[in-house]
């Protein structure tokens, strides 16, 4: 998780951040599970040189520092499209805590294949048409890494992922209260969602809703 806090006085440690509704403040990485905190690290700190030096940016070189506190092997974690990319993953999984990893990716600079990007497309019959579409790529002949598997698909607009975790592609029924019009009466509306993004939204160990209660309440 990115946490940032806003501050408007000031501290060696605030930094100026302007794509956060926060704006500056003090921001950091963080490690999370069942809604509580398991480790964070600020952001304004510098990141493991040992992560740097062989080639990673710093925000995935302090989220593998990270890594290196857990106290036990083969966790699976959960991440926004700010972290996913395809060296992520490889770096999380063959780190010595054997991380797996899975999350929504921005489709530009993070290893996805051209051919199983999907691009968004404005005209209502064009989204008719490409709505529902799925499209999914395994990672084969790297010694290293197993089961890095890529999965695009077009909902409202297309959502591309990222995942060591995904072991099969499948529709999940989904059900949610909806007030219907014609009725005047709030009914159960039954709607399909993919697997890898159910379990996203589901395995988060309610970590995004703890943050916005946060946004909500705090003071």
């Amino acid at each position: 998780m990115n946490k940032t806090i806003g501050f408007q006085g000031k501290h060696a440690d605030k930094l100026q951040i302007a794509y956060k509704a926060e704006g500056d403040g003090f921001q950091c990485n963080a490690l999370c599970d069942s809604g509580f905190t398991w480790t964070f690290y600020f952001c304004n700190q510098p990141a493991p040189r040992d992560y740097l030096q062989i080639g990673y940016f710093p925000l995935h070189a302090r989220i593998l520092g990270m890594f290196d506190q857990l106290e036990e092997k083969h966790h699976n974690c959960w991440f926004d499209n700010l972290y996913l990319s395809a060296k992520f993953c490889k770096a999380a999984f063959t780190h010595p805590k054997t991380v797996r990893i899975s999350g929504p990716t921005r489709k530009s600079g993070r290893g996805l294949p051209k051919s199983f990007i999907q691009e968004e497309v404005t005209n209502p019959a064009d989204i008719r048409r490409v709505r529902g579409t799925v499209k999914a790529a395994v990672l084969e002949g790297d010694p290293e890494v197993t089961g890095l598997v890529a999965v695009s698909y077009y909902d409202q607009k297309p959502v591309h992922f990222l995942s060591t975790i995904c072991e099969k592609i499948h529709w999940v029924e989904c059900t949610k209260r909806v007030y219907c019009v014609e009725t005047e009466q709030v009914e159960l509306m039954r709607f399909l969602r993919l697997n890898i993004n159910n379990d996203y939204n589901h395995d988060m160990g309610n970590v995004d809703i703890a943050n916005q209660l946060w946004n909500y309440y705090q003071f």
